[in-house]
């Protein structure tokens, strides 16, 4: 019985459908449109995420340097302005479009 188990976990772990760890622009566009805590809460969090990998690095080959002044709201902002702005455009993940958001904005010295 144990055996018939296991097997039909296995099958059924074969079969699951695939789970990505990489959040796309959709659900970037989704948490930040919400109005819940949650909502809100991972959009925020997701902006402190990417603004702690750009700090001396790069994403998707995009730098940005924010001023350290700016607050979150202001970070927000102008990457919901550029997305609307720029509905086409696409990257491996939200935050190379959140990268380029901000570099347009607040692009690196050479």
């Amino acid at each position: 019985m144990r055996l018939l188990a296991l097997v039909l976990l296995a099958a059924a772990t074969l079969n699951a459908a695939p789970v990505s760890a990489q959040t796309s622009r959709a659900d970037f566009e989704k948490w930040c449109a919400q109005t819940s805590s949650v909502g809100s809460g991972r959009c925020l969090g997701y902006l402190l995420a990417a603004e702690d990998a750009l700090y001396g690095n790069s994403i998707d080959s995009v730098r940005a340097c924010l001023p350290p002044d700016i607050g979150l709201a202001e970070e927000l902002r102008i990457v919901m302005e550029w997305l609307r702005a720029n509905p086409d455009a696409v990257a491996p993940t939200a935050m190379g479009l959140v990268a380029r958001a901000w570099a347009a904005r607040y692009p690196c010295p050479p």
